[in-house]
C-alpha cells in the first residue's frame, strides 16, 4: 500500500468542485477509500479543513449544509492523524530554510519523518520547495 501525506489544499479539492485538478484530487479519494493508497496529515489538517469550509461558506461558494456534510465525510475517511511536534526543531528548521509557516512544514516534517511524498495543490508551497526536497509533489503532477 503506498503511504502519502498530503496537505489541506489536496483535501479542499474534494469538496470545493470549482477547484483546480479536483478531478486528479478526487482520483486520489478514490484510491485511498478502495485501500491502495493510505493517507496521512498531521493533526493541524482538521482545524485547517473546517476553516477553510467556513471562509468557502463566507464567500458564498458553499452552503452551510455543505459545509457541514463536508466535514463529517472528512471525518469519516480515515485519514491517519499524526503529531510531528515531537520533532518541533526540524519543524522550525525547515519553515525557515524554505520562507514557510510553521503549518506548512508541519506537513513537510511529517513526510520526511515517515519518509514518504508530500501531496500538495498549494502552488506557491511546491515551487518553494520543489529544487530541494524531491519527495513533494505537487497535484497538477499526479496521474488522473
Amino acid at each position: 500500500m503506498k503511504e502519502l501525506v498530503i496537505d489541506a489544499s489536496v483535501v479542499l479539492k474534494w469538496y470545493l468542485p470549482d477547484e483546480e485538478f479536483a478531478q486528479k484530487a478526487l482520483n486520489l479519494l478514490h484510491r485511498h477509500v478502495s485501500g491502495e493508497t493510505a493517507l496521512f496529515a498531521p493533526t493541524i489538517l482538521s482545524y485547517e479543513i473546517l476553516n477553510a469550509l467556513l471562509v468557502a461558506e463566507r464567500m458564498g461558494r458553499v452552503n452551510e449544509e455543505i459545509t457541514k456534510n463536508a466535514f463529517n465525510a472528512f471525518l469519516d475517511l480515515e485519514i491517519n492523524f499524526l503529531n510531528p511536534f515531537s520533532d518541533y526543531p526540524g519543524i522550525i528548521s525547515l519553515a525557515r530554510s524554505f520562507h514557510r509557516s510553521v503549518y506548512d512544514a508541519s506537513y513537510l516534517g511529517l513526510a520526511k519523518k515517515m519518509n514518504v511524498d508530500f501531496l500538495t495543490g498549494d502552488k506557491r508551497l511546491y515551487n518553494a520547495v520543489k529544487g530541494k526536497l524531491k519527495w513533494v509533489k505537487w497535484v497538477g503532477q499526479i496521474k488522473a
